[in-house]
């Protein structure tokens, strides 16, 4: 059975391209570990739970996004890179 191509080019992204794109498109709001695999297995990327919580400390490490904990649940949110970040 034949796909399209954007079902074509979308089955190769990497899945930490996904997460920051999403993120980003939608830096007004913050997510939580749940809704961001949520998004992910919406789009063809069926990660564990522990997979997207390495992909986030990996993105915060590079200073790509943030996590605040708010009534005891860890939210994330895409960080605007301002000037030169050395790490």
């Amino acid at each position: 059975m034949p796909i399209n191509s954007r079902d074509f080019d979308k089955s190769d992204r990497d899945p930490s391209t996904l997460l920051i794109g999403f993120l980003t498109y939608n830096y007004r709001n913050a997510y939580n570990l749940d809704e961001l695999v949520e998004m992910m297995t919406s789009m063809g990327k069926n990660l564990a739970k522990e997979e997207v919580e390495r992909l986030l400390a990996s993105l915060e490490y590079g200073g790509r996004a943030e996590s605040k904990i708010i009534d005891g649940v860890a939210y994330y949110r895409y960080s605007k890179v301002t000037g030169l970040r050395l790490i």
